[in-house]
Parts: C-alpha cells; sequence; structure tokens
C-alpha cells in the first residue's frame, strides 16, 4: 500500500472536523498523521519527518512552506486542501510556492479564485450525514456556539430581536486565540450557559432543543458546526460569506444576513424552512457518497497549473506598466519624462525651472 503524510492542524483533534476526509484517504493509502500547531509549533517540528519518503503529501488548511518542507522530507505528490477562512492572501509568495500542489476545495468561491490565479484546482462540496432528531425545537429558542469575538450575543439581539428569543443556549467554548462576550442584561436572564460538554452527542441533544442556530464564525473553510446544524433540521442563521452562503439559501434554507451591518431580519415558517433544509441535506449527502472517493483521483495527480495563466496573473503589473507606464529619468543631472506604449519607448526632455 502506497505511504501518505498528512499534515493537519493540531486542532482538528479535539473538534475530530477532519475525520471524514481522513477516513477516506486510509482507504487506499497507509496514512501518517502529522499534527502542527501553528500558535504554538516552530517549523522545525518538521525535523521529527527528517529522511521520510511518501508517495503523496496532503496539507489540510496550514500553510507551511514546501521549499522548507523539502528540506526534511521527500515525496512523488503534494496536494493541499485550503480553507476559505484561513486562505490568506492568495497572491502572496507563499501561495505561489503551492502552484506544484493539487489544490482541493470544499468552497466554490476559494475553487474560482484559486482557477483564475492558474493553480490546479478540483472543487467538491461536503456534505454531512443527516441527523436523527427527537424534536425540531422551539422556533423562540436559539443555540449559539460562541468560538470568535467578533460574532457574539450582541449580534445575536441585533439580528434576531430580543422579543424573539424566550431562551439562549449558549455554548462558551471560543477558539484558540479567542475570549467569551458576556450577554447584555437583558439577555442574561433568558441564557443557559454550557462548556464543553463530555460527548458529542450531550451537545447534539442541547442544539435539538432550539429551532434557531446562530453560526459562530464569520467566514467558513468547510462550516462543520453550521452544517451539523442544517443536518438536525436547525434553521440557520449566517453571514452572508462563504462557506455560509455557498449552502443556505436565504429565506428558504436559513437566512443571512450582513455582519458588516447587522439589522434586525424578518423570520418567516421556521418550520417550513427546517423542513426544507432536512430535504436539502439529505438530497446533498447523497451527492456526496456517491462522488466523494475522487478526492482519491485528485490526490493521486501530479499537479498541472495552468503556467501561462499563473505567469500573467502574477506579473500583471509589470505587463500593465509595459504596455502604458510614464516614469521620469535622471541622466547627468538632466530629467527625461518615459512614456512607454504598447512596448514604443519616447522620451522627453523635461525642462528644468
Amino acid at each position: 500500500m502506497k505511504k501518505l503524510l498528512y499534515i493537519g492542524h493540531a486542532y482538528h483533534n479535539k473538534t475530530k472536523s477532519t475525520k471524514f476526509l481522513q477516513d477516506i484517504l486510509a482507504t487506499k493509502y497507509e496514512v501518517e498523521k502529522f499534527d502542527f500547531d501553528p500558535y504554538n509549533d516552530s517549523f522545525e517540528i518538521f525535523e521529527k519527518l527528517r529522511g521520510k519518503k511518501f508517495d503523496v503529501v496532503v496539507i489540510f488548511q496550514i500553510m507551511p512552506s514546501i521549499k522548507e518542507l523539502k528540506k526534511y522530507l521527500t515525496f512523488d505528490k503534494i496536494n493541499f486542501f485550503p480553507m476559505y477562512d484561513g486562505a490568506g492572501d492568495l497572491d502572496s509568495e507563499l501561495w505561489r510556492e503551492y502552484a506544484e500542489c493539487n489544490i482541493i476545495n470544499f468552497s466554490k468561491t476559494l475553487h474560482e479564485e484559486c482557477l483564475k490565479r492558474g493553480f490546479a484546482s478540483f472543487y467538491i462540496q461536503y456534505f454531512p450525514k443527516p441527523l436523527e432528531i427527537n424534536s425540531l425545537g422551539d422556533g423562540k429558542e436559539v443555540f449559539f456556539w460562541q468560538r470568535i469575538n467578533l460574532i457574539n450575543p450582541d449580534t445575536i439581539e441585533k439580528v434576531v430581536g430580543i422579543e424573539n428569543i424566550n431562551r439562549l443556549y449558549l455554548h462558551n467554548a471560543p477558539d484558540p486565540c479567542q475570549s467569551s462576550v458576556e450577554p447584555s442584561q437583558a439577555l442574561e436572564g433568558k441564557t443557559e450557559i454550557t462548556t464543553w460538554f463530555d460527548t458529542k452527542d450531550d451537545l447534539l441533544n442541547q442544539m435539538q432543543k432550539a429551532a434557531l442556530y446562530f453560526a459562530p464564525r464569520h467566514l467558513e473553510g468547510i462550516g462543520m458546526s453550521f452544517l451539523e446544524a442544517m443536518a438536525m433540521g436547525r434553521c440557520v442563521i449566517a453571514p452572508d460569506n462563504p462557506t455560509m452562503n455557498e449552502y443556505i439559501v436565504n429565506g428558504k434554507t436559513g437566512y443571512l444576513y450582513d455582519l458588516n451591518n447587522p439589522q434586525k431580519i424578518e423570520l418567516g415558517n421556521i418550520p417550513q424552512i427546517q423542513d426544507n433544509t432536512i430535504k436539502y441535506i439529505e438530497n446533498g449527502y447523497q451527492d456526496w457518497e456517491k462522488n466523494k472517493l475522487v478526492i482519491l483521483d485528485w490526490v493521486n495527480l501530479k499537479a498541472s497549473p495552468n503556467k501561462i495563466k499563473m505567469w500573467i496573473y502574477y506579473n500583471k503589473v509589470n505587463i500593465l506598466k509595459n504596455i502604458f507606464s510614464i516614469r521620469n529619468e535622471y541622466s547627468a543631472g538632466k530629467k527625461r519624462k518615459v512614456i512607454r506604449i504598447l512596448g514604443l519607448k519616447l522620451s522627453l526632455k523635461v525642462k528644468q525651472k
């Protein structure tokens, strides 16, 4: 069996959010897992891999320098699964190192951005398995997992409205380097606070009490937290950003709002939205199960980026300068204005005052 190195974000050991991908890879490869904590680890941790040889490398979310990585290990093929919320600046020098990778996206938005730059990008939309539910929950109750400071109980008040909330289930378990925001006095008496549960089932049971689920992040890579809520037929309320807006149709399978200017939304027929969501997830999961193994084909490919498109994209500033530019040149104390139009260079003497 071929050997595959999986380099992943250490935090996912806690959330188990990438287990589905590791399970797919394990059907064809002998997988060695390597965790990297970008908050605490230095690049020297890769010393543990020195001298190792792999048929395939898969990097998930984190972005180590490919040039540096090659100092420690060798491989035949390399793949990168970026997350929209952690992709950073696609125009950076670091991203250009990833031109030799197959880029496999779970976000259509990011996939299109990669293609525009010439990367060898593939796209597949993930769907979770529909979950058995005991209840569709109360339409005046909200579940919220507080993960980042930017979205907090104050945001819920603005978007849902205090009069539409009889109960807020506040799951207080912030992401690394984030902190919790206390609910206002108006919400305090309506709020039930929890932290990490002993089991995943305990979390899901708590979520089922409310019909409304307030998405915890402004951007998502895949969006496991809100997708699990949709898999339980919750009415998800989320910022109008990827990947939430790649799944949620506003007013049909949830609600989208502008996080830059959060305004109260008009909540319609919540049970109908929940029914629509259940059917949407069921159909999406069938497609995912039918198509997911194509990932194995992609990771086994030699990356073939569009080098011409990539060169043009990353050199567009220089290309534009050659088409038309104006600059000053100084020689022997004299100033000239140099104009370039479609490759034709004109040099004009500038009269000194």
